[in-house]
């Protein structure tokens, strides 16, 4: 049997008019009525493995409307399904998305400035009870956070389609043999829909915690709901860093990053599209790879010990700023008010570097508090330390994402990677295998463009290379010596505003 995880979504009814593009949260691929134009376009995962456990954290980017939209999830026996914060992936996202920063330059009679500017580019179910089904077994019934949720399971290929049709879920003919192989693969399955009541805007990511070694993410059923490409960025946090094992690996030729002065922009975008199209597009790229980079100092090869802001104010300025994303996962869940403790945040620093393995003493699925569970073992580092407390106005909002992803590992060996693909319906036949990449070396996420064009729309007369700076040149095509004939002060003061303006990350 296939040891992997990841979700898949089904329309539990009829859709109402369409709404303009938004987001949700949910696992896997999503079935809609053929009638109605909502298509899946992108997910954003996180994926954490050890032997004891294997943890999976989905969004998905949508165009339509998800007011009706329910989910199954195909799990391993044992499965567990937790609710989960949007400052999880809001931090992870915003600490590792690449930004490019332009080649410094200079202008005679003025002081040297760096142009640091990065270039724009891209880098839910109705209320109501479950419906019986013959030859299908329910496991379990409960709520998590808004949902509903019942836990099935079936060795009978086909029945699960009559129970979910009976349910209100409508089930495309071609989605029912992918249910069915994993029927017959041994997994059981997860569905949820909204509690009554319950709007889309009170929908949060979910996560599955399986038990053992499961680096499968079943992409068969990615593509059901997807259009004819999906984007998908996946954090992997591991013991070292890793990669796909099956489909192409691939790095974005940093080398060939180039900046326009005229339009304050570079293309990368354009290099990631190439590098992603590449193989029929079954390509990953790796975009950022970093030890202890959950929780510890992020070191970019350009500005160096980097901060990670928080939030924006009215003016579009950060509210503030962390040392780490584990820290500012717990600053972002201050600003979404999904929590109001921060007294976890000094234990983040203390373990970074530990090479103790974290055990969380709790059964799965209990809160930390609960009487069932236990103490930890001398040598291990007990899980709770990275938890920060619910909100005063959330109840069971426990911020417990860093000490779910890291339970099983060893803080000193666990890297954060980020791999990012554009992938076809094709390349969606087979699943996606992860493993220990063949390469142990770092990622930068930021890059410094290696040559430039209209730098002269910044200092507009005699632009001059630096001997040897030119084409084919082994020196850095990015560095050069620009010399003015005539500039006022006003005029500089105006180039540098310019050149100073926002960093702009890339998302996937």
């Amino acid at each position: 049997m296939k040891t992997s995880l990841l979700a898949i979504l089904l329309a539990s009814a009829p859709l109402a008019a369409l709404l303009a593009p938004s987001d949700a949260h949910a696992c896997g691929g999503c079935v809609v009525p053929p009638m109605v134009n909502t298509i899946v376009n992108a997910h954003r995962m996180a994926l954490s493995v050890s032997p004891k456990q294997t943890v999976l954290w989905d969004q998905i980017r949508y165009d339509g409307d998800p007011e009706s939209w329910g989910w199954l999830l195909p799990v391993k026996p044992g499965a567990v399904i937790e609710i989960s914060t949007d400052a999880w992936f809001e931090t992870l996202d915003a600490a590792t998305s690449t930004t490019v920063f332009a080649p410094p330059i200079s202008c005679s009679n003025s002081p040297d400035f760096d142009c640091g500017c990065g270039a724009m580019s891209d880098a839910a179910g109705s209320g109501g009870e479950f419906g019986p089904g013959e030859g299908v077994t329910v496991v379990h019934r409960g709520t998590v956070g808004p949902f509903q949720t019942v836990t099935l399971s079936t060795e009978t290929p086909g029945v699960l389609d009559d129970w979910l049709t009976n349910a209100g879920y409508v089930i495309p003919d071609d989605s029912a043999p992918i249910i069915d192989a994993y029927v017959a693969e041994g997994f059981d399955f997860i569905a949820l829909k909204l509690q009554p009541g319950k709007g889309v805007n009170e929908m949060k990511p979910v996560r599955v915690v399986q038990p053992g070694i499961s680096p499968t993410l079943p992409l068969r059923m990615v593509a059901v709901g997807t259009g004819a490409n999906v984007d998908i960025t996946l954090f992997l946090i591991t013991e070292g860093r890793w990669g796909a094992k099956n489909f192409a690996n691939a790095l974005v030729p940093a080398d060939l990053v180039s900046w326009d002065f005229a339009t304050n922009a570079s293309n990368y975008a354009t290099l990631r599209d190439k590098t992603l199209a590449a193989n029929g597009g079954a390509t990953w790229i790796t975009t950022f790879a970093k030890p202890q980079a959950l929780l510890g100092p992020i070191v970019g090869a350009v500005q160096g010990r980097l901060s990670i802001s928080l939030g924006v104010d009215e003016f579009g300025f950060p509210n503030s700023f962390a040392n780490t994303i584990a820290e500012g996962y717990i600053g972002q869940g201050v600003i979404n008010k999904e929590t109001s403790d921060q007294t976890c945040i000094s234990n983040f620093s203390t373990f970074s570097s530990d090479n103790r393995m974290v055990v969380d003493p709790c059964p799965a699925g209990k809160p930390s508090n609960d009487p069932s569970c236990g103490e930890v073992a001398a040598g291990e580092i007990d899980a709770r330390v990275f938890e920060c407390g619910e909100s005063d106005e959330i109840v069971d909002s426990t911020m417990d994402d860093v000490a779910t992803a890291l339970n099983g590992l060893h803080p000193s060996d666990v890297w954060l990677t980020r791999l990012e693909a554009r992938l076809p319906r094709a390349a969606l036949a087979k699943d996606l295998e992860v493993e220990p990449a063949e390469s142990q070396s770092e990622v930068e996420h930021e890059i410094r463009a290696r040559s430039s064009t209209n730098v002269e729309s910044i200092c507009p007369s005699g632009v001059v290379l630096l001997p040897g700076s030119g084409p084919g040149s082994n020196q850095d095509r990015g560095t050069f010596v620009v010399v003015l004939s005539t500039l006022g002060a006003g005029l500089l003061s105006l180039a540098r505003r310019r050149l100073r303006g926002a960093r702009s990350p890339l998302p996937a």
